[in-house]
Formats: structure tokens, C-alpha cells, sequence
């Protein structure tokens, strides 16, 4: 089968211009080498900052006692006194600390809603430690630790991979509060809360990466955070893991629909990261536009350049039966083969680049970002955005210039009229 004469023609017009086609490939290259990085490596600096600091820190969903309205007195006893009354009331109620009870019914609920993959109970209150005249404040949480590793990956964080088993009167601490206290596995230190105290065994060191975590968070056995805090047989919330960390929001809204308890989920609690994950988004989206319009200029001053050098050659062309038509698909045809060519030498420099990042991650501040190091990981959506805006680049080049070749007149460009 013959193929149609504009391929053959847009073929060795590229060839016969071998410098100028390079230099439109390798512009191309770059861009659609920009327009891949920046967004892939700002997905993933946030996609590892999140994983960070929820999968290893926190649960997807959180069920918390049922929070109890203000204003419920003054609403009953107005109506009887009418709209203008002034009702005088001082409620001592409201900022009572309140509790979960019945929570195993409660997690056997939680567990048949749809998406959710694990629950775990948790105790968590303030509290204080002292080692000789060292006192520092800490948060006290209470967990079942095989329970609780189901549903926050907290193994990571312990030198052996695994969260140790958590006796009556053990602890685990992190690296920071026993440099803090001066203290090694196995020595004992004194935990106090304002409703009880305990001397307990430190059983582990974890070592999170957050500063706060590391020298502000203690890990103890429910059991023992129960009876630290005299909480009888209540926890402070429900922790739980969903099968898709994306879908945290949609669990969270159907257990709104059957559960009377305060609901809570990783989105809501890491607001301000995810609307800087957004501003960033928006932000390497325009820079990607401003690549692609700077190189759509690029191409097209190329492209009118090709045009001017070939007035004669399209001249002749439009005098032996031509179409404009048939002008402006030989124009299409060279971007779209310097669009290819462009697309697959910048995507191929993307992934290597990507590669030896990964060989060689960025080391970052742990303290600041939780992460101790970072490479760039590829990003379906990214390519898919780099290599669109090329072919639309390249696209609205050629038919800038095939507008301008299409009105060349072949009698003033033959004879110089």
C-alpha cells in the first residue's frame, strides 16, 4: 500500500534540514523533560511526606466520644419565657472530659462498615515522667500492640522491625526522651498522670523521625494507660485503618451516618499540608502551561523560519496542484514526527534522571520533614500531562505555520512579484 505523498514529503523535508530538525527535538526534549520532573517530584516529596505522617503515625479514621452542644439549656428553658427573656446559666458540664464506653460493641460495628480493613482501641492523656531531678511533660497512649500495629505502622519506628510486647509495667519511649532522662532499655523511670502514678520498665526505644514524637510520646499497655488515667473499663477513641488511604473520607462519611460519635479522618486532622499539597499542584501545573507556551513560541518561530526558507520549494508546490490543505498536513506530519521523536528522548531523560535519584535519594532533614531522605518516583499523570501539552505545543506551531504557508502566493514567491 503506497503511502500518501505529504508522509513521504514531511519525511524528507526533516532530513534534508538535519540541524534544524535536531535542535526542534532536543528543545522538545527538555520541555517535556520539565513538564515531567517538576510535577513527579513534587508528588512524590508529598506523597512520601504523607505516607510518613499517617501511615506510620496516625490512623486513617478516628472515632472519638460524641461531643455534647452548647446552648442545650438555654434552648428548653427559653420557650417558656418567650424570645426577649435573658436566661442566666452557667453550664459546668460542657468541658467535662468525657470517655468511650462500650467500645468493643462499638469496634465490632466499625469493623463490618465498607473499607474499613482494621480497629484498634486506644487511651491516650497527658502525663508526666521522672528520672532523679529530670521532669519532663509527655502524652501517654495506650495500646493493644499487636492490635494497634494492624492499624498504624508503627513497627518501623523500633530497632527490631516489630512493636514488643508491652508488659503491666512497661514502656516504650523515644530515642530523645531517653538521651532527655539519660536512660537505656531495661532501667525504670517514674510515670505520673493526675489521677495515678507508676514506676514502669522503659521495654523499648522507637525512633519516629518527628522531634515531638521522639521526646514527647510514650507507648504503654491499655491496660496500664486505663488505670493510670482510672478510666475503669473506657478508652479515649476508636483507631482505624481503611483498605485505601484515599478513601478515609468516604469511610468516614458513612460511619457519620450510623454512628452518634465524633468521626474524624487523616484528611481532616492534615488540612493545612493537603490545601500546600494543592497550592503546590496549581502552582507546578502553570509552570508547566508557561514551559509549554514558551516552547510552543520556540517551535513556531522554527516553523515560520521553515516556511520563509522553503517559499520557493511550497510555491512550486501550490503552482503543480497543491492543496492548502495538503500544505498544512505536511507541516502537521513534520511536528508530529519531531513531537514523537521529542516526547520519547524527554520521557526516556525523565525516567533516567528518576533512576538515578532513587540510586542516590536527596538526604532532608528528618527532623523538619519526617523523611530522612527523598528520590523522585515516576507519575502516571505527570507523563501523561508532559507528553499532551508537547503534542498540543507542536501541534499549534504547525498550524501557525502552515497558515502562513497556505496564504503564499506562487506567482509573487516564483517571480518576485
Amino acid at each position: 500500500m503506497a503511502l500518501p505523498y505529504e508522509l513521504l514529503l514531511a519525511k524528507r523535508n526533516l532530513e534534508r534540514h538535519p540541524w534544524h530538525t535536531l535542535a526542534m527535538v532536543l528543545g522538545l526534549a527538555l520541555a517535556v523533560l520539565v513538564m515531567i520532573y517538576i510535577p513527579s517530584s513534587m508528588s512524590s516529596f508529598y506523597g512520601d511526606l504523607i505516607d510518613r505522617a499517617v501511615e506510620q503515625n496516625s490512623a486513617h479514621v478516628t472515632v472519638w466520644p460524641p461531643e455534647r452542644r452548647r446552648g442545650g439549656a438555654d434552648a428548653i428553658v427559653r420557650p417558656y419565657y418567650g424570645p426577649d427573656a435573658e436566661v442566666a446559666l452557667t453550664d459546668r458540664t460542657f468541658p467535662r472530659h468525657r470517655d468511650l464506653n462500650g467500645y468493643h460493641a462499638l469496634a465490632r460495628r466499625a469493623a463490618g462498615v465498607k473499607g474499613v480493613a482494621a480497629v484498634a482501641s486506644v487511651v491516650r492523656g497527658d502525663g508526666t515522667v521522672n528520672r532523679g531531678r529530670i521532669s519532663l511533660g509527655i502524652r501517654i497512649e495506650g495500646i493493644e500492640p499487636e492490635q494497634y500495629a494492624r492499624v498504624v505502622n508503627i513497627a518501623k519506628h523500633f530497632p527490631a522491625g516489630s512493636v514488643p510486647e508491652l508488659g503491666p509495667s512497661d514502656a516504650a519511649i523515644g530515642f530523645r526522651m531517653a538521651e532527655k532522662l539519660g536512660i537505656h532499655a531495661g532501667e525504670h523511670l517514674h510515670v505520673a498522670t493526675a489521677r495515678g502514678s507508676r514506676l514502669m520498665r522503659v521495654r523499648a526505644i522507637f525512633r519516629s523521625g518527628y522531634y515531638d514524637k521522639d521526646m514527647k510520646h510514650a507507648f504503654v499497655s491499655l491496660r496500664t494507660a486505663q488505670r493510670l488515667f482510672r478510666m475503669g473499663n473506657e478508652i479515649s477513641a476508636l483507631a482505624i485503618r481503611c483498605d485505601d488511604l484515599q478513601q478515609a473520607a468516604a469511610v468516614s462519611r458513612r460511619m457519620d451516618g450510623c454512628f452518634q460519635n465524633k468521626i474524624r479522618n487523616w484528611m481532616d486532622d492534615n488540612a493545612s499540608l493537603l490545601a500546600e499539597i494543592a497550592t503546590t499542584e496549581r502552582l507546578t501545573l502553570f509552570i508547566n502551561i508557561l514551559v509549554a507556551m514558551v516552547a510552543s513560541v520556540g517551535m513556531a518561530t522554527v516553523f515560520l523560519m521553515f516556511v520563509h526558507n522553503r517559499q520557493k520549494e511550497l510555491a512550486i508546490m501550490r503552482a503543480v496542484g497543491s492543496s492548502r490543505a495538503s500544505l498544512r498536513a505536511i507541516l502537521i506530519l513534520e511536528a508530529m514526527f519531531i513531537w514523537l521523536a521529542g516526547t520519547i528522548i524527554g520521557t526516556s531523560m525523565a525516567l533516567g534522571v528518576m533512576a538515578y535519584e532513587q540510586a542516590h535519594p536527596y538526604e532532608v532533614s528528618a527532623e523538619t520533614y519526617g523523611i530522612g531522605s527523598f528520590a523522585t518516583h515516576p507519575q502516571p499523570h505527570a507523563f501523561a500531562i508532559g507528553c499532551g501539552l508537547a503534542a498540543l505545543t507542536m501541534l499549534c506551531s504547525a498550524l501557525c505555520s502552515g497558515r502562513r504557508a497556505a496564504r503564499l502566493s506562487p506567482v509573487e514567491v516564483i517571480f518576485g512579484g
